[in-house]
């Protein structure tokens, strides 16, 4: 265990997480520009940004310490990775709802939220490309939101949640729904090495 927390270094996920968290809190409602395929010019919250670093991190680091030992080991080290995400995500999460209550009630919502939306596409997309593939893949579910996830009456699609309103109530619950998704198939599947295989394997499959 001890071996696994400082190869993941799981403290300074941790903390970074917190960190992260306080300094979305500190931004508020800061936009950023971004072009926009769809919709209205778009509006990104800062905060929606950095809300993307645990997931990176967590699929960076896991990745990183990743090796052919780890997969063939007696303990199931992805189940742990998995915990370990799904934890990060509690701790945003819990970092927002104390924010709410003592009255950072206009970006606090989304802070949590966006967190654990990139942690839970994160889960969902290790065991099939892995955890080098899946970082780059979801640093780029924000910018596909920012892009083509907007509507003309400022509203966003359902499927854009970053985009969603701080204080909307089925965001939230669709984004903790995203995390206990990949939460659930990351502790029932390994990762797997690269994706390349996965791949190969599809299309292959599509060739048939």
């Amino acid at each position: 265990m001890i071996w696994w927390l400082r190869s993941r270094a799981a403290a300074v996920l941790v903390a970074c997480t917190v960190l992260t968290s306080l300094a979305g809190l500190a931004v508020g409602n800061v936009e950023i520009p971004v072009p926009a395929l769809t919709g209205r010019s778009g509006q990104f919250l800062l905060a929606g940004l950095i809300a993307l670093l645990p997931a990176v991190l967590w699929a960076n680091g896991t990745g990183r310490a990743a090796s052919p030992a780890e997969h063939t080991a007696v303990r199931a080290v992805h189940r742990w990775d998995a915990v370990l995400a799904v934890g990060l995500a509690g701790a945003a999460l819990a970092v927002s709802g104390l924010a709410h209550v003592v009255g950072f009630t206009g970006i606090a919502g989304a802070v949590g939220r966006n967190t654990a939306v990139y942690l839970g596409i994160a889960l969902l997309l290790t065991p099939v490309v892995g955890h080098r593939v899946a970082a780059p893949l979801t640093a780029a579910y924000p910018l596909v939101c920012a892009g083509v996830g907007g509507r003309a009456d400022g509203g966003a699609e359902p499927w854009a949640l970053v985009l969603h309103r701080p204080d909307s109530a089925p965001a939230l619950a669709a984004g903790v729904a995203v995390l206990a998704a990949g939460g659930a198939f990351a502790l029932a599947t390994p990762p797997a090495a690269g994706g390349v295989r996965w791949l190969r394997t599809v299309a292959a499959q599509f060739r048939l």
